[in-house]
């Protein structure tokens, strides 16, 4: 007779097979679709519950598979096990890779509708001690205090129970994961500042309430270097938390604090539509010896004198001669009042090699053998090659420090105080190949532009127009982009393009005038600037000649 034991264990074998992978199925399945439901019609999972949830999961499931192998398999053989645990944490795996797959997006924060957005992203206790609800409340009714005593054309919004920036960070070493998650933060609920702090409390029960203050990149445009976060003074809190004296007496000195911020907010509003002179009265307003009590917490003095250094080279960069020479001195004075050791410290050292590169080329401001001063460049140059590599530096710091060494060591070589051996195209390509972070369009612009110096000054006029084409796409500033458009269309009437070459200086005129209005150019300025112009076009014509001036019609 036939045996049919063999195909009936076969057939035993398969439906058990069967019937496992279609149970171990439906529990991995059940992981994901468990987890989207309540992300669906709940709230979404932080990455600490979520990661709870997935473990207990993986568990239950392990527990699973070995109740199945074990009751379904009578004696498997080593093959069998390892067979049906790789196929079991494959399902498990593709159960999990589906849940990340189909996670829905966290909802958008609210954006802020004012001119000038101040985002309050709360306070978070440094060593542990403090309870995080009673810190957003501080933060609640600080933002409700603001926004009753802000100008009206500024919007305030708290957001500390609805975002959770590391603001820990801001008393470590590094602080670029906190700026590279404040810069997104700010970009898509528009803010332009963004104001929150760090608590500490000692084993006594006193606490200290460190301010911050965040300065969104396009608030200072032709210094992104200044974006970021800022350290204020610390706020003495001499009993606990708890206290309602404590809260009271907590909620009166940030109150105090205010005013001199809104002052700063205007301040930086007025310098960014581009009137520097006038944003720089309202920083020489906040360093008045009568308004230093009142200027601490989130502006403390070191801060304005930064800003108020930089306005005063803003308005510099438009005037000539002597006024000039005024103006980048009173920012120099500003600078090196900052101490080392200040929170702002590494910023005023970077602002202070600028400001000595820019005194170092002397009344004429040009890089001509003879008419700069090599021994400041050359500290300056090894200065700022230090900033460009320190790791504690900010990534718009030292992405700065190495747009200006390229302009130092672009005017050392111009002016014949060392050799052409690629040191310039080495530090615009650092520039222009860096990671695209919020404020890094302006600077890959000046690096555009010292590329496009350094090929005219090698004769590659077509080399040089393009690049500085690309500095005029990326710029913002219209004294700058006024600048840009002078040098291409000097190069352009060398080129004998006549029609181009006129084209790019009526541009400049418009930006030049723009920033006339704005208080940044003076009418002496705009009128030097006509006349050259007007000398660039004749010895176009004259040596161009009249072919040239026929295709120019």
């Amino acid at each position: 007779m036939p045996d049919h034991s063999t195909d009936a264990t076969a057939d035993g074998e398969s439906g058990a097979s069967l019937w496992v992978w279609s149970l171990l199925g439906v529990f991995a399945a059940c992981v994901p679709c468990a987890l989207l439901v309540v992300e669906k019609f709940g709230s979404a999972l932080s990455p600490v519950p979520l990661t709870l949830t997935i473990l207990a999961a993986l568990a239950g499931y392990v527990l699973a598979v070995r109740a199945v192998v074990k009751e379904k398999f009578t004696q498997p053989s080593t093959l069998t096990r390892i067979l049906v645990w790789i196929a079991a944490a494959g399902l498990f795996l593709g159960s999990v890779a589906t849940l990340f797959a189909f996670r829905p997006p966290p909802p958008p924060l609210p954006r802020i509708s004012g001119v000038r957005d101040v985002a309050v992203v709360g306070f978070a206790g440094y060593n542990g001690h403090q309870d995080k609800r009673v810190l957003d409340d501080v933060a609640a009714d600080f933002a409700h205090a603001m926004a009753g005593r802000i100008p009206a054309a500024t919007a305030v919004r708290n957001y500390a129970s609805e975002v959770s920036l590391p603001l820990a960070d801001l008393k470590g070493p590094h602080r670029n994961r906190l700026e590279r998650e404040t810069a997104k933060f700010a970009d898509e609920t528009n803010a332009e500042f963004a104001v929150g702090g760090l608590v500490s409390t000692d084993p006594a029960g006193q606490s200290n309430l460190l301010p911050a203050i965040f300065v969104r990149a396009d608030q200072v445009p032709d210094a992104p270097e200044l974006a970021g976060w800022f350290l204020g003074a610390p706020l003495l809190i001499t009993s606990g938390w708890e206290s309602a004296q404590s809260r009271a007496q907590l909620n009166d000195n940030l109150t105090r604090l205010i005013n001199p911020l809104a002052k700063f907010v205007d301040a930086l509003d007025t310098w960014r539509t581009g009137s520097p002179a006038k944003a720089g009265e309202v920083f020489k307003g906040l360093l008045d010896t009568k308004q230093q009590d009142d200027t601490g917490g989130f502006v403390p003095p070191d801060l304005v004198r930064l800003f108020h250094g930089h306005a005063a080279e803003a308005e510099a960069s438009g005037e000539t001669g002597t006024k000039r020479q005024k103006l980048l001195e009173v920012a120099r004075a500003d600078y090196r009042a900052i101490n080392k050791t200040s929170p702002t410290g590494r910023r005023a050292a970077l602002s202070l090699q600028l400001n000595t590169y820019l005194l170092a080329l002397g009344p004429k401001h040009d890089c001509m053998p003879g008419t700069v001063r090599p021994g400041d460049l050359a500290q300056v140059a090894q200065n700022l090659r230090a900033l460009s590599g320190d790791p504690r530096f900010t990534e718009l710091g030292r992405l700065k420090a190495t747009v200006n060494l390229a302009q130092v060591e672009s005017c050392r070589i111009s002016a014949h105080l060392v050799r052409d051996d690629g040191r310039v195209e080495r530090a615009v390509a650092a520039v222009t190949e860096a990671s695209n972070i919020t404020g890094s369009a302006e600077l890959r612009a000046i690096a555009e532009s010292i590329a496009a110096v350094r090929a005219a000054e090698k004769g590659d006029l077509v080399a040089a127009t393009r690049h500085i084409q690309a500095a005029i796409e990326h710029g913002r500033d219209p004294f700058q982009r006024a600048l840009w458009q002078g040098l291409r269309a000097g190069w352009s009437l060398r080129r004998c393009e006549l029609r181009t070459g006129r084209t790019a200086q009526q541009d400049a005129l418009t930006q030049l005038r723009a920033a006339q209005q704005a208080g940044r150019v003076s009418t002496q300025f705009l009128d030097e600037y006509k006349q050259v112009f007007k000398e660039e076009r004749r010895q176009a014509e004259k040596h161009c000649g009249t072919a040239a001036k026929e295709t120019a019609r």
